[in-house]
């Protein structure tokens, strides 16, 4: 006896099923709606769509069609033939700023609201942390302004020795140019950027061996 069951006006009844037209024995259901019949014209379009469901489900699987070249071109190239996207990109190197020594020269801590800067071994370091040692009357204000290697190598105030130039310094006056440049500026001050003279060669081109000096306690200032 076959199973039924009404739901909405349709009744559902399970037969036994052509193994021919599955790939093994299965119910299928068949749709018998009585009390609410749908329109002549609309049956009639659901009853062909059936049969021509039916029949081609008989007549077994449809043949494959052979592709066009270009598709089938396509579907033979690797999936992972496009460049992959970087998830991560290296930073780009931060800009470098040239001080020229006139430039230099108007951050010498004698006009408000500028920032100071000094140089060391070609240099630029911002010192306005430090404004009571190298503002305007501070005991060190002669080293603002300009490049004091000498004067900061042999701790002089002379005038004669507020230059970039290291010519006959001893060897200790050298080692302790070293030292207080990296234990007292680079580890107290910014770099903001360099001199002329450490950038270009004497005849203007650019120093290839030029290298930003590494200060990784500091994030990079853009002053551009």
């Amino acid at each position: 006896m076959p199973l039924s069951a009404v739901r909405g006006g349709c009744s559902f009844s399970r037969t036994a099923v052509n193994p021919g037209l599955f790939l093994g024995p299965s119910p299928r259901r068949s749709l018998n709606c009585g009390p609410t019949p749908l329109p002549s014209r609309a049956a009639g379009r659901g009853r062909c769509a059936l049969r021509a469901m039916a029949g081609a489900a008989a007549r077994g699987p449809l043949p494959c069609l052979p592709l066009p070249l270009p598709c089938l071109l396509l579907l033979l190239l690797p999936a992972a033939s496009a460049e992959p996207e970087l998830r991560f990109r290296p930073p780009a190197e931060a800009p470098v700023r040239l001080f020229t020594e006139p430039e230099l020269a108007r951050y010498d801590g004698h006009q408000e609201g500028q920032p100071i800067y000094l140089a060391v071994k070609g240099v630029v370091f911002d010192v306005t942390s430090g404004k009571e040692f190298y503002g305007k009357g501070a005991p060190y204000n002669a080293l603002a302004g300009k490049d004091s290697t000498r004067g900061v190598a042999k701790m002089s105030l002379d005038p004669a020795d507020l230059t970039h130039d290291t010519t006959g310094l001893t060897e200790e006056e050298l080692k302790s140019l070293d030292d207080i440049f990296n234990n007292v500026y680079k580890a107290k001050y910014p770099i903001v950027g360099y001199t002329s003279r450490r950038i270009l060669n004497e005849d203007g081109s650019p120093n290839l061996d030029f290298k930003p000096e590494d200060q990784p306690h500091f994030s990079i200032k853009d002053e551009f």
